[in-house]
């Protein structure tokens, strides 16, 4: 028996970092979703920076570092890609985790933070998962997920944790299958920020290996076909792969 499935199209990326975007990736992303008009965008988390929250500001220059810019850039990245599902990263969280602090001021601070960087998705009714290792958005038979491993390995790692997965986090593209029986395959999209521009990885060689890309294809029921597409750090001509 023939059975008709029901396949629609996706394009996923992550790792904006706000004021840290390289906007001609951003651009070549944006021109991709207008073309390819894919059902289902997935935003793979760490839209915002929010420098100044990070645990290690307090007595750095980043604890001055100022949010309105940050929270501009990234509200207005999310209203031109319509996440259908946004997964939150690990600098998105800060504000929701500072909403239990101690501090009164600071616990309110948060909030109003969080509510100004969520408006987009709520407008939008967007499905939102947040920062943890037991929370991911099931599609196609994958896990979509910001991620947790950073290592040289981490996308072999990834899939032997969750299976077959599509993960941001590390900021370098690729792809890699995990030594399970099942044969998962872990998709990485790299990171649309620039990595000139942050200097707190200026000294890790990993840097180098920080690349814009998308994961972009088709999703059924069960099934996906999915397909990586990475451009240079220093691009001069940003093609699309249709």
């Amino acid at each position: 028996m023939n059975i008709v499935r029901n396949w629609k199209r996706v394009v996923s990326c992550g790792c904006l970092h706000s004021e840290y975007a390289n906007q001609d990736a951003v651009a070549a992303v944006l021109l991709f979703v207008e073309q390819y008009k894919p059902e289902h965008r997935i935003f793979l988390g760490d839209c915002y920076d929010t420098t100044c929250l990070r645990s290690g500001a307090k007595g750095t220059q980043d604890e001055n570092s100022p949010i309105d810019n940050d929270l501009k850039i990234g509200r207005e990245f999310l209203y031109n890609f319509r996440p259908t599902v946004f997964t939150e990263g690990n600098h998105d969280a800060r504000p929701r985790l500072l909403m239990n602090h101690s501090n009164t001021i600071i616990a309110e601070a948060a909030k109003s933070i969080y509510e100004r960087m969520m408006q987009p998705l709520w407008d939008m009714n967007t499905i939102i998962t947040p920062w943890d290792i037991f929370s991911f958005y099931e599609l196609g038979g994958y896990k979509w997920m910001h991620g947790c491993l950073f290592s040289e390995q981490y996308l072999r790692d990834t899939a032997n944790r969750f299976g077959n997965s599509v993960v941001a986090h590390a900021h370098r593209p690729g792809i890699s299958k995990g030594v399970h029986i099942d044969s998962p395959t872990a998709y990485g999209v790299g990171t649309l920020m620039d990595p000139t521009k942050a200097k707190y990885a200026a000294n890790r060689t990993s840097t180098l290996g920080w690349a814009p890309a998308m994961v972009w294809g088709e999703v059924c029921e069960d099934k996906a076909n999915l397909n990586l597409h990475a451009w240079s750090r220093d691009e001069e001509e940003w093609r699309l792969p249709i």
